[in-house]
């Protein structure tokens, strides 16, 4: 652990500023004190700080125990063959809720649970990213009915501070029971501040349901919208975003206005991307991607016994179908091989 000390100024000489700030909310939400704020997308400090040191225990970046943490959430630690974390079982899925389908990323599976959790009364809100301020710019917003949840579906590819949002709903608007759909950074965040000493514990114990993204890296928005003009594609004309098969597509009203391969586009990723070592949030309760199902379905790894008690309520309810992650291609073969990619680039850049 950094002997630097453990404040807000700390926080901005060891993570801010050398690039490893992924831009979570944690340090800003979990303040108690109002002492840090933001601009564009970093955090600054506009206060006095009163050395609680909530922000550096909050922070995915300062430190992460992986397996100090499958004890905390699971209540065990990885066996060798769960290679992508603590699991439950794997899934291809997809949304029956069709307006969740004719807008959603992939299966819009992330979005359901949500709704199904919601009319459950297992979350009474949803922290979730809709585009705010700006062409494609991700915001987070706190939801109060599932019916509203459906205008969230879709990936925006930038990052949206959840934990920003969490404050929000803690704090302004006193939820209780809050669901979040954060990327891993933003998961590990949410569990240091469920489990770890010091961390932003008023803010972790409302957080009751953890649905997590697959990631591989996120991108600054400036960067994202300078790049898309740069190859004659008009960001506010983008309907939506997928990364597919090695490659990065935007689309307009359901046709193909860029397919570039997606080395193109990584030396526009955040750099603090680069550092981290978890590609499939392995300690949310629930993680939602694209890769390893077929076009039009999710790739579900159930994690926690929340987990599986939402996605199994969902499932059994009529919210959601699904299949075996063995009976499709092409399978887990193609998510183990990301996640080790992910993990060996984190390794060459935290040993440099």
């Amino acid at each position: 652990m950094s002997t630097v000390p453990k404040t807000s100024e700390g926080l901005m000489l060891e993570i801010i500023n050398k690039g490893k700030c992924v831009f979570c909310g944690g340090c800003i939400g979990g303040c108690p004190n109002r002492v840090l704020g933001f601009e564009g997308e970093k955090p600054k400090i506009v206060g006095i700080c009163q050395k609680c040191e909530t922000c550096w225990h909050t922070c995915p970046r300062t430190f992460y125990d992986y397996k100090q943490m499958d004890k905390e959430v699971f209540k065990r630690v990885r066996n060798d063959n769960e290679l992508l974390g603590v699991n439950i079982g794997v899934y291809a899925a997809r949304s029956k809720t069709k307006d969740v389908l004719e807008i959603a990323q992939d299966g819009g599976v992330a979005t359901t649970l949500l709704i199904y959790a919601m009319d459950k009364g297992i979350i009474d809100s949803a922290v979730v990213s809709e585009v705010q301020g700006g062409v494609w710019k991700g915001w987070p917003s706190v939801v109060s009915a599932s019916k509203e949840l459906v205008k969230s579906a879709g990936t925006k590819y930038t990052m949206s501070p959840v934990h920003i949002g969490l404050q929000d709903a803690v704090d302004n608007q006193r939820k209780s029971k809050v669901g979040i759909v954060a990327v891993p950074c933003e998961v590990q965040a949410a569990r240091k501040m469920q489990y770890t000493q010091k961390a932003a514990y008023r803010l972790g114990i409302k957080t009751r349901l953890i649905i997590g993204l697959f990631c591989m890296e996120s991108f600054g928005y400036d960067d994202l919208i300078n790049f898309l003009t740069s190859k004659g594609v008009e960001p506010k004309s983008v309907t939506k975003f997928s990364i597919s098969k090695g490659r990065f597509i935007a689309r307009v009203e359901g046709k193909e206005a860029l397919n570039i391969p997606l080395e193109e586009i990584k030396p526009y990723a955040r750099s603090a991307c680069n550092y981290c070592t978890d590609f499939t949030a392995e300690h949310a309760d629930i993680s939602v991607g694209s890769v390893g199902s077929p076009e039009g379905w999710s790739t579900v790894i159930v994690r926690s016994k929340k987990g599986e008690q939402v996605f199994k309520g969902a499932c059994d309810e009529g919210y959601i179908e699904f299949m075996p992650i063995e009976q499709v291609k092409p399978g887990l073969k193609s998510v183990i091989s990301l996640s080790e990619r992910k993990k060996e680039r984190a390794k060459s850049y935290l040993s440099a």
